[in-house]
């Protein structure tokens, strides 16, 4: 099975972010590769960049040697690179990318002319669509049509696509965006229609799902702020609109998923794009992503479902309010439970943060004597800890730290997942140790002195499994719990 994902514009990269971090801690349905694709005009958005980081850094490190036999970074991840792609070019408007001047005065000049305001012809498009569908589609579609060298990107990831079916592999896609602003609202309808376009050959054998991102924030526009930019304020017009449509003219698609909320989060500061704008993670973000996985689980037969996700209490999420999850195993399927693999995740990345990082550092500076530390002489004294894929590891900790935090401290929320009290985020470090034992809430017998303890012992593994993988496995192993009672 081929697994592909586009996130397209900054609602769609937010949901990367979190199923990044679902990959790194081995919830996806089986080790199959995860081929990835960023449509945003706005290449310096913050939120995009934040995911970019995130996505490079795990590019860098996910070679380690951990073994085929753990969920620990089973899911590889390839970016369809350079990314992401942007399908407009540099400090050019919707005149300049439609050739509005060849046509200028024809009736073709004309009806352009009616469809599109003279600021959205004008607007520059660096930042994006500005809340402007109907600029997005017409962007996307022409630069299907005039293929250039800005969609080579595009080019790849159909050719990776077909490489899968050749090689007799179904296909399953999913598109991730927002409803109601410009980019995803544009993008998600665009891409799948040139998808299936594109595969029209193969369309027994590609399944395309999507994730459609429903208003779950606003913010306060500056009253000198005459730009053209998305306003909150026609939000829910336009996700009317838009499910409108998708009811009744888009079927493209075999599964679609509307994550929404009913609490409207405030953004905290204003910006119409570009680096200003990184807006927090939240919990729509980590369901999408969990669509995304169960999309990737189901059987590609075509069919059609309906579902419904309800949680227990109305204003507080919990582990049980979380569907089941599938992976394959040797023995067929078998079903398990988010956070049976996430807390587990979790605890290993703040034990490296707090525990091991400091230590690390200090012993590879040669300011604290080896022989005091078992598990870096077991492990790691022939490890060069100034590596890529050691710094790189290093920075994925401290933004999956920086992401769960935000995702535990949404507005308005009580997200009780992980205490988000027990640590800070830059850098990452545990403020109250003795939470490490109860980090989900669960008293557990795992103390950082027993994990200490648990990864100074023997440890057995297959002679393939070397370097530093070897410890982050070791590591991750003996944060292993049994619940107290």
């Amino acid at each position: 099975m081929g697994y592909y994902f586009i996130s397209i514009g900054g609602s769609g990269a937010k949901v990367m972010e979190s199923l990044t971090h679902l990959c790194n801690a081995g919830v996806m349905p089986n080790r199959e590769k995860l081929n990835v694709l960023a449509i945003d005009p706005d290449v310096g958005n913050g939120n995009l960049e934040r995911t970019s980081a995130a996505l490079n850094n795990y590019d860098v490190f996910q070679n380690l040697e951990v073994g085929n036999d753990t969920p620990l970074f089973k899911t590889k991840v390839s970016l369809i690179k350079p990314f992401p792609w942007n399908p407009t070019e540099h400090d050019k408007n919707l005149d300049d990318l439609m050739g509005y001047q060849t046509c200028s005065g024809t009736p073709l000049g004309i009806l352009y002319e009616v469809l599109y305001s003279r600021r959205e012809r004008s607007t520059t498009l660096n930042e994006g669509f500005r809340g402007h569908p109907s600029i997005g589609a017409a962007v996307l579609a022409r630069k299907y049509a005039l293929p250039d060298e800005n969609s080579v990107q595009w080019t790849e990831f159909i050719d990776k696509v077909r490489q899968d079916i050749g090689s007799g592999d179904d296909v399953k896609i999913f598109l991730a965006g927002s409803v109601f602003g410009g980019t995803g609202a544009a993008g998600i309808p665009t891409v799948a229609r040139l998808l299936r376009n594109d595969l029209d050959k193969y369309k027994e054998r590609v399944s395309l799902g999507c994730g459609l991102i429903l208003p779950y924030f606003n913010f306060t526009v500056p009253e000198d702020e005459t730009a053209l930019f998305a306003r909150s304020e026609n939000f829910l017009t336009n996700t009317k609109a838009a499910l409108k449509y998708y009811s009744q003219k888009e079927n493209v698609f075999n599964r679609m998923y509307f994550v929404g909320d009913s609490l409207i989060t405030p953004v905290k500061e204003f910006s119409p794009g570009a680096t200003t704008q990184k807006n927090d993670a939240h919990i729509v973000d980590l369901y999408s992503a969990l669509a995304a996985i169960d999309f990737f689980s189901q059987a590609a037969d075509g069919s059609r479902e309906f579902k419904y996700i309800c949680r227990n209490e109305s204003n507080r999420f919990m582990w049980n309010d979380f569907p089941p999850l599938r992976e394959k195993t040797d023995n067929g399927e078998r079903e398990f439970s988010l956070n049976e693999r996430f807390v587990k995740f979790t605890r290993f990345i703040f034990a490296y943060v707090h525990m091991i990082k400091p230590v690390v550092r200090e012993l590879a500076a040669g300011r604290l004597p080896a022989y005091q530390y078992p598990w870096f002489v077991d492990f790691l004294k022939d490890v060069d800890l100034n590596s890529a894929a050691v710094k790189n590891f290093e920075d994925y900790t401290e933004s999956f730290v920086t992401w769960l935090r935000q995702l535990e401290t949404a507005q308005g929320r009580d997200i009780s997942l992980i205490k988000y009290s027990m640590f800070t985020d830059a850098p990452a470090k545990l403020t109250r140790p003795d939470d490490f034992k109860s980090c989900d809430g669960q008293e557990t017998d795992l103390t950082l002195h027993e994990l200490w303890y648990r990864i100074s012992e023997p440890f057995n593994i297959d002679s393939s499994v070397n370097g530093f993988g070897k410890f982050l496995r070791r590591l991750y192993e003996a944060c292993e719990v049994s619940t107290k009672v």
